[in-house]
């Protein structure tokens, strides 16, 4: 059966990125892209703040690309949602259920009332000649889940599905797929970063599994502020100057206004870098055998040049900026494809 027509939104703190499109023969064929200035203070961690600016927003940005598809899909990333890894017992879905909620009652100190849960069976395993399964549980505040359906709502569109980031990144690599014309090794175990304005998310996937995730509160807003400070620019003009002068392999102890510029982007690029290093020493302590053989960037500041060449140098493992994925095929007449900067909305449209 053909799928419909999909609108996909995620709501960053910078942009609001949204992708239309559907999949088709184990593909997402891209209708459209498009993102549109967050407006100020409308959002914070993932959680909305001022619903009206947002919902005025979108809705006129939908309105003037034409924009007929009604199923809509919100991807979210916060800190306010909890995931956790659990082995447990092969069982009965009912009865999985009630262990799950045993288990997040037993060792997270919320209340089950003022969240939602949701998991995904990540695979089956022995352990000790005892059938368990891994699951990743997802446990979202409601009052933040409502708000995004309020929102859709509002935007006279229907709610087909939210997702969370690293849910929809992880789908993209659960298949054989090209990334940047070369194949992605599935028996390996990458890390595939969002170098988001406000927070970076550190995902890493094994065999096509999402096996650990963390969100990291630094960005690229940051950055832009360093430099804006410096050189006396608004935060657009600072974002530009980041994207189109700054280069992480120029070379040079002058003081030009290109080095000083360099400079800035390579301290605070040090400083995500020794946070993602912390997070790649806790994952590979989990467990005998827990490796990173490749980073995969994306993200707004993922377009910094030499940032991957970057990160290869100062984390001695080998890193690419993701710029074209074989499963994702942008129709000719879209104007921006910059696949990077939408993955997490594109990803998002796979319902897997």
């Amino acid at each position: 059966m053909f799928a419909r027509e999909i609108i996909s939104i995620d709501i960053g703190t910078r942009y609001i990125k949204i992708a239309v499109g559907r999949e088709k023969d184990n593909c997402i064929v891209v209708n459209n892209i498009f993102k549109i200035d967050t407006p100020s203070n409308s959002i914070k961690d993932g959680n909305i703040l001022d619903l009206n600016s947002i919902k005025s927003s979108i809705s006129s940005k939908i309105l003037k690309e034409k924009i007929k598809a009604k199923k809509a899909i919100i991807t979210v990333q916060s800190s306010s949602i909890i995931k956790r890894e659990l082995i447990l017992p092969k069982v009965k879905e009912e009865e999985l259920n009630s262990i799950i909620n045993i288990e997040i009652e037993q060792y997270l100190p919320i209340m089950l009332n003022d969240y939602l849960i949701d998991y995904k069976l990540l695979e089956d395993i022995d352990e000790d000649n005892v059938k368990k399964v891994r699951v990743l549980v997802v446990i979202a505040p409601k009052v933040l889940v409502e708000k995004y359906l309020k929102l859709i709502r509002e935007l006279k569109l229907k709610p087909y599905a939210l997702d969370i980031n690293s849910n929809a990144i992880s789908k993209l690599f659960s298949s054989d797929l090209l990334i940047n014309g070369e194949n992605y090794s599935f028996d390996k175990t990458v890390a595939v970063i969002d170098l988001g304005s406000e927070q970076i998310n550190v995902n890493i996937i094994s065999n096509g599994i999402l096996s650990f995730s963390r969100l990291i509160n630094s960005g690229g807003k940051e950055l832009d502020i360093n430099i804006a400070n410096s050189f006396n620019l608004n935060l657009d003009e600072a974002e530009k100057r980041k994207i189109e002068t700054a280069d992480l392999f120029e070379s040079g102890i002058d003081i030009t206004s290109s080095q000083v510029l360099n400079n800035i982007v390579k301290n605070t690029v040090d400083v995500w870098i020794d946070e993602i290093d912390k997070v790649f020493n806790y994952y590979t302590s989990r467990r005998l055998g827990n490796k990173i053989d490749c980073i995969y960037l994306y993200g707004g500041s993922s377009n910094i040049k030499g940032i991957g060449n970057y990160f290869a140098k100062k984390l001695n493992i080998i890193t690419k900026k993701i710029s074209d994925v074989s499963l994702v095929k942008v129709k000719d007449d879209v104007n921006d494809k910059e696949i990077s900067d939408f993955l997490n909305s594109v990803s998002a449209i796979i319902r897997r």
